[in-house]
């Protein structure tokens, strides 16, 4: 089963900004057990900001604020539309030295059994590689949001990525990036996948 979508390239053109350094949306069920029709799930961002252009604060991006919101699979997207969540973050810790802030916040929401949709933060201000050729894409931060229940009759606890962003590699050179995940379903098989241009990569 599919349960954590980790980046996807959108295309697009971009501004020639570079405030933000990436992140992650993760989710989990509150009650795995639960049997009704309605599941209660925490959904956190956490991202990662370039210094002195955002600063340490709550409500972090401070303009432009909007919801996450769906890019597929929005017919079963189980009630969102009615109790969006918001892209704003909170500051949880800052490095001058680094020139990085790093923002983070948790929300409650309840979604109807078997929602299955991709959820999104997308945005302009995405920070410029080195070498990037011209009319470079921008990129999002998505998460597949899958309540549909186990064979097991357990609503799935995808696997958590302990990984920091962002990453650096020299150019055409080989370079490993460990990526720990954890994950509460005891047995499960996890395995990352990658890709590029349209395409994402996801852990299952």
């Amino acid at each position: 089963m599919i349960i954590l979508f980790l980046l996807i390239l959108i295309w697009t053109n971009l501004i020639k900004a570079s405030h933000f350094n990436g992140g992650t949306i993760t989710w989990a069920p509150v009650y795995p057990n639960e049997n009704s029709s309605s599941i209660l799930i925490t959904i956190t961002q956490s991202y990662s900001w370039n210094t002195p252009t955002v600063t340490c604060t709550t409500n972090i991006p401070t303009s432009g604020g909007t919801n996450l919101a769906c890019v597929a699979n929005c017919t079963t997207q189980g009630g969102y539309p009615n109790n969006p969540v918001s892209i704003l973050t909170d500051c949880i810790s800052y490095s001058a030295s680094l020139g990085i802030v790093q923002s983070q916040r948790s929300v409650d929401i309840s979604l109807n059994v078997s929602t299955y949709f991709w959820i999104a933060f997308t945005g302009y201000a995405w920070r410029i590689l080195q070498n990037e050729v011209t009319g470079s894409n921008g990129w999002s931060i998505v998460s597949l949001i899958d309540l549909i229940r186990r064979p097991d009759g357990l609503i799935d606890s995808p696997p958590v990525p302990q990984v920091t962003s962002p990453q650096y590699v020299i150019v055409n050179t080989t370079t490993v990036i460990k990526i720990p995940v954890t994950d509460a379903n005891v047995g499960d098989d996890i395995r990352c996948r990658w890709a590029s241009q349209n395409r994402y990569c996801r852990c299952k």
